[in-house]
């Protein structure tokens, strides 16, 4: 039986604290056991985006779907909720993605990328076949002008039989393409890796990695792109932190409804003697 990986509840969205050798056994047991997953990755903009997204909301939801943590602060509201969550599990998806494309070529597994555009797949292709040659990748752009054409690059790579599918559209968008047609791409695990192909061909520089370590990266990408990413980083986490005090005042408030409800089904003669005695 494949092991199984807990996901807990973190202001109401799921995640599954996991360090990289977790990540990569778990899609390790669901390739070989035919046993399709979706493993996503979850940081402060991706919370951002889990407010108004449905299909995000929806495929987290899923009982196949683990969501990892990509981003120091989930590390910390994961502590703030008593979850046992340490920097090992903070997993960004630039240093995760060699160790899995390393893997995919030890195991001969059959990948598939969809999204970027096509100079940029071109580039990160080449890039990863000159690193790994003996890895079978095929990829497709993520540039879908309607649902139907998203529908028909589906077809297309589950024709391939992938084992492993990559998917790289932006949080949002890559949750509703892999939602629609999750089970067109059946029996394949599926990954969410962002950008991750932008930075593998060169066409947005990579952050220091020992900025990784310290949860900095946002600093070097806000520095590097202030146009793209001011908002990301210096708005969206204010509705993420008003959202999470929404969410715990309104957890309050049910716990006392439920205390009061409780003591609605104590007889009163009970109720009148505990109440006199605690008085």
């Amino acid at each position: 039986m494949s092991k199984e990986f807990p996901s807990y509840d973190l202001f109401g969205t799921k995640i599954s604290p996991m360090t990289t050798p977790e990540l990569l056994e778990l899609l390790a047991s669901r390739i070989d056991s035919g046993q399709q997953c979706v493993l996503a990755s979850q940081n402060m903009h991706g919370l951002h985006v889990r407010l108004w997204d449905a299909a995000s909301r929806q495929l987290h939801g899923l009982s196949r779907t683990y969501v990892h943590i990509d981003g120091m602060p989930l590390v910390a509201l994961c502590r703030l909720r008593g979850i046992d969550a340490r920097r090992e599990h903070r997993v960004t998806l630039n240093d995760f993605i060699w160790p899995l494309l390393a893997l995919a070529s030890q195991e001969e597994w059959q990948v598939c990328y969809v999204g970027s555009n096509e100079g940029v797949l071109a580039a990160g292709v080449a890039e990863i076949q000159r690193r790994l040659p003996r890895l079978s990748i095929a990829a497709h752009h993520g540039y879908f002008r309607s649902e139907h054409e998203g529908r028909q690059a589906a077809r297309k790579v589950a024709a391939l039989r992938p084992q492993l599918v990559l998917v790289g559209m932006g949080m949002g968008r890559q949750e509703r393409w892999i939602l629609q047609n999750l089970e067109t791409l059946a029996p394949a695990s599926v990954v969410t890796v962002g950008a991750c192909m932008e930075y593998i061909a060169g066409a947005v520089k990579t952050p220091p990695r020992w900025l990784g370590r310290l949860g900095c990266e946002w600093l070097f990408r806000l520095a590097e792109n202030p146009q793209r990413f001011w908002y990301r980083y210096l708005v969206e986490p204010w509705f993420v932190l008003a959202y999470i005090l929404w969410y715990s005042s309104l957890g309050e408030m049910q716990r006392l409804a439920g205390s009061l409800e409780e003591l609605q089904t104590i007889p009163h003669d009970v109720r009148d003697t505990e109440l006199s005695e605690s008085a």
